[in-house]
């Protein structure tokens, strides 16, 4: 017996061993075991928090959403707010998330959830809720996942190598020749965000179709918000003008945009910063043509949005 015992200590404590490691340097702090919280929009860590301790209020979307100062917008709406948007979300999977959220908590009374032209597409479709609500209920499911066994080994090479792993922000100090060519000829756009729209949008956004199989859900969710006295915001975030310019309007995407905004109005109020008359950031304050800089334009949407 003493011999087997020794045997199994021998085989296990490798394992154990590394999954000590993973608990350690895994770097979402999933286990709430580090003095400092995870600064990103890690949408396992977000469940998982959410479930923990619901809030009254939330926020769904992509990265657009997922970066407020959070502080701040408590401190505008005068309660706890849950935040459940992360980078790269679509938008069934915030209807997912939405959905999940008044599952867990019956006495939410608030969502903004984030619609745009880019997330409206029909092609820019996907499918991660079940995987995301499985590993964020299930400890074992996260530290068997390969892909975040493999972000914990770069963790660790971080670590030895004196690096913070940390969130990058949006944000950027910008220099005369983002503003102008060679010749001193001012460009229409700033660098970055011409290439962003051009090189980056466009080609999402190639062949575009309103998504009305997510319209029609997005309705009947809404339908449902107001029958349990939920008020819902559908908060179409800011876009830079460059993405108007080369991709809105040559692509007439416009016109979408407004198809869905006239179907769900009757169902929700939408606060509409995307496309419209009104040009409400400039270019300064944008770090790309979708995102605010953390810095300079979001503390100001943070305002507008949350301020009402």
């Amino acid at each position: 017996m003493f011999k087997l015992a020794k045997k199994l200590v021998i085989i296990l404590l490798p394992i154990a061993i590394y999954f000590a490691a993973f608990v350690y340097f895994e770097p979402y702090n999933y286990f709430g075991i580090k003095q400092s919280e995870y600064n990103g929009d890690s949408a396992i860590v977000r469940v998982r928090n959410y479930n923990a301790d619901p809030a009254d209020v939330i926020i769904v979307g992509d990265s657009r959403m997922a970066h407020f100062d959070m502080e701040l917008v408590e401190s505008l709406v005068g309660e706890k707010v849950g935040n459940l948007a992360f980078g790269g979300a679509s938008f069934n999977e915030a209807m997912d998330l939405l959905e999940y959220a008044l599952d867990v908590n019956p006495d939410v009374h608030t969502v903004y959830c984030e619609a745009s032209f880019y997330t409206l597409n029909e092609s820019y479709f996907k499918d991660r809720m079940s995987s995301i609500k499985t590993i964020a209920e299930n400890p074992l499911a996260y530290m068997l996942n390969f892909n975040y066994n493999i972000e914990m080994l770069s963790n660790v090479r971080w670590v030895l190598q004196g690096v913070e792993n940390v969130a990058t922000p949006h944000h950027e100090e910008w220099t005369h020749e983002d503003y102008y060519y060679e010749d001193g000829t001012k460009r229409p756009y700033r660098r970055n965000l011409e290439e962003y729209a051009l090189e980056k949008i466009y080609p999402v956004c190639d062949g575009y179709r309103l998504d009305t199989a997510d319209v029609e859900r997005y309705i009947d969710l809404a339908k449902l918000c107001r029958a349990r006295g939920i008020k819902l915001y559908t908060v179409m975030p800011p876009v830079d003008q460059s993405l108007i310019d080369l991709v809105v309007e040559p692509m007439g995407i416009g016109e979408h945009i407004e198809t869905f905004i006239n179907e769900v109005s009757p169902y929700t109020e939408v606060l509409n910063f995307e496309y419209n008359e009104t040009n409400f950031f400039s270019e300064d304050l944008y770090y790309d043509g979708l995102h605010l800089d953390v810095y300079s334009g979001l503390p100001i949407y943070t305002e507008m949005l949350f301020g009402r």
